[in-house]
């Protein structure tokens, strides 16, 4: 009995793992809000020599000390999400908190007051909207109260309210505008990328269902003209007619490794990696295989002498080539050549031919879709199928023409850029 292999291990959810640090990060921010309120309390006790009821404000930072150790325990990394009802009671039991510290060192005299701004804020930016709205308005009661409480004759204690109140309202309401924005900018990234990635999915499939029509031309030709034979002229004689048949059952088994190839690589497409590959035997590999499948004579290769260059490559790089060698030979049979050269960041590939070469229409929109110098319809997609594969790579596509013909340059990032590799 096979062993059965480990299951892929499990990504985390991105959500999840928000909620986590969102968490985490009100912990921290409470625990420098801790430090800072210990660190003013001794700066104003005896530096500045005010008398403040330091054991009643001790007693409240420990409580906030507790309260911190407690709320970072239950933080476990694959524990549930911390829902945005548990933050804003957290930022609702800060506030509480924060306003007992102001009231007992000098109610809305204390400048430290616009720190009732800080969970506010949080709430805002970490919470829904209606779990929010409760901490805003518990902020401004604060507030009030710290007007009332101790009593301050010498300030406003009115405009010390408003104030607050056009401050919490205005950052609240820029905050919200600005997370709306952000949230709008990610869902149409979002459509961006799905829409790539559809794109890919297409041009993959447009390549390969290509690279299977050209590939499938030469046997469902052979078995067309043999029934077309038979139609005109009747059935063969036995010894004829079997091996004839043998032919045209050959012809049929070829077609259908031809569909389940296909199958296979598209399967490929969507569950494989790209990997690397050495640009020399990739394309000694590719000629082959095309002249293979094809039925077609060997296209010629030259290559620079001591390049061992590698690239990136991955199965729909694979169609798009063949799909290339497809169109280069249907408009000049049997007239490919091809060279492989390496500079100091690429890889070039070069094919030509002894053809008509391209129309202006061609080289004035390059990869454009369904412009092509073939009058049938449906035609002008190879090269469009192609330039995208290859973009996907990071590489491009040029097309010219030459006193001999047509011209395709493939140019491919090299992974190897600090030298040849003899």
């Amino acid at each position: 009995m096979s062993p059965v292999p480990p299951a892929a291990p499990q990504r985390p959810d991105p959500e999840h793992v928000a909620a986590h640090d969102t968490a985490w990060l009100l912990v921290q921010i409470r625990w420098v809000a801790i430090a800072s309120q210990f660190a003013a309390t001794v700066y104003a006790a005896q530096v500045l020599g005010i008398d403040l009821p330091r054991g009643e404000m001790a007693t409240v930072s420990a409580l906030l000390v507790a309260f911190n150790l407690l709320t970072a325990l239950s933080l476990r990394p694959k524990g549930p999400p911390v829902p945005d009802w548990v933050i804003a009671a957290q930022l609702g039991f800060d506030t509480l908190a924060g306003t007992v510290l102001l009231a007992l060192s000098g109610g809305a005299q204390n400048p430290f007051t616009l720190l009732l701004l800080v969970p506010v804020m949080l709430a805002v930016s970490l919470c829904a909207p209606s779990r929010a709205l409760p901490i805003y308005l518990l902020a401004n009661a604060c507030v009030w109260g710290l007007t009332l409480f101790p009593a301050s004759p010498g300030r406003d204690g009115g405009a010390i309210f408003l104030a607050f109140i056009l401050a919490s309202t205005i950052l609240s309401w820029f905050t919200l505008r600005l997370r709306a924005n952000l949230a709008a900018r990610a869902a149409a990234i979002e459509a961006l990328r799905r829409e790539r990635t559809e794109a890919d999915q297409l041009v993959g499939l447009g390549l390969l269902a290509s690279g299977m029509a050209h590939e499938l031309g030469t046997p469902l030709t052979t078995l067309a003209v043999t029934l077309d034979d038979w139609a005109d002229l009747g059935l063969p004689d036995e010894p004829a007619r079997g091996a004839a048949l043998s032919a045209m059952i050959a012809e049929v088994k070829r077609c259908r490794e031809i569909v389940s190839r296909t199958l296979r690589a598209a399967g490929r497409e969507r569950f494989e990696a790209a990997a690397e590959a050495c640009a020399e035997t990739e394309f000694r590999r590719l000629l082959a295989l095309w002249s293979t499948t094809r039925d077609r004579p060997a296209v010629p290769l030259t290559i620079a002498p001591g390049t061992r260059a590698r690239f990136l490559t991955e199965p729909m790089f694979e169609a798009a080539a063949l799909n290339l060698l497809d169109n280069a030979e249907a408009a000049a049979p049997g007239t490919l050549t091809a060279t492989l050269s390496v500079t100091a960041g690429d890889i070039v590939f070069t094919l030509t031919d002894r053809g008509p070469g391209f129309p202006p229409a061609v080289l004035d929109h390059s990869g454009a879709p369904f412009v092509s110098g073939s009058p049938e319809a449906g035609r002008g997609l190879g090269l469009f199928l192609t330039r995208n594969a290859l973009a996907r790579l990071g590489g491009r596509m040029e097309l010219a023409n030459s006193d001999r013909g047509a011209v395709i340059r493939i140019t491919l990032p090299r992974l190897d850029r600090d030298g040849d590799l003899a």
